[in-house]
């Protein structure tokens, strides 16, 4: 008996989770301010061409670490995977290690610092209500 199961949809589809370079190396095209998007799950960061955040430079080991986004998109558990220069997350060095991150925190893989960021669609897209002076207005003022 094969039993499928159904996969857990995005509970917070008005949420954007990206990585961005904070810290890179242009040689390897590691450019600061290139940003990668997460989907909820496994998001594998390494050199490998299979990974989901991919980054050149020999800092990074092939598999470097995983970044897991729970599928409410706001749980994110950073994995060093046993790389060989680590992951550096404040002035903790993770090996072999798992730390919960949020919003804002960056993190180290090689020589490159990444940053997490949340950005919330419906509060972005929101518009502003502003009155305006209509036909029902002040008219033009009468001479006495």
């Amino acid at each position: 008996m094969v039993l499928l199961r159904k996969k857990k949809e995005d509970v917070d589809s008005g949420q954007i989770v990206q990585l961005t370079i904070t810290t890179g190396n242009n040689d390897t095209e590691d450019f600061p301010g290139k940003v990668f998007y997460l989907q909820c799950g496994n998001n594998f960061i390494g050199r490998d061409p299979l990974c989901e955040i991919v980054l050149n430079s020999k800092t990074v080991s092939r598999k470097h670490a995983e970044l897991k986004v729970s599928y409410d998109r706001k749980t994110y558990l950073l994995h060093d995977l046993g790389s060989a220069n680590g992951t550096i997350v404040g002035r903790a060095r993770l090996h072999n290690d798992k730390k919960e991150i949020k919003s804002a925190d960056e993190f180290q893989v090689g020589e490159i610092v990444l940053k997490l960021l949340v950005i919330d669609q419906d509060d972005s897209l929101k518009t502003m209500n502003v009155q305006s002076a209509g036909p029902s207005g002040p008219g033009p003022a009468e001479d006495k």
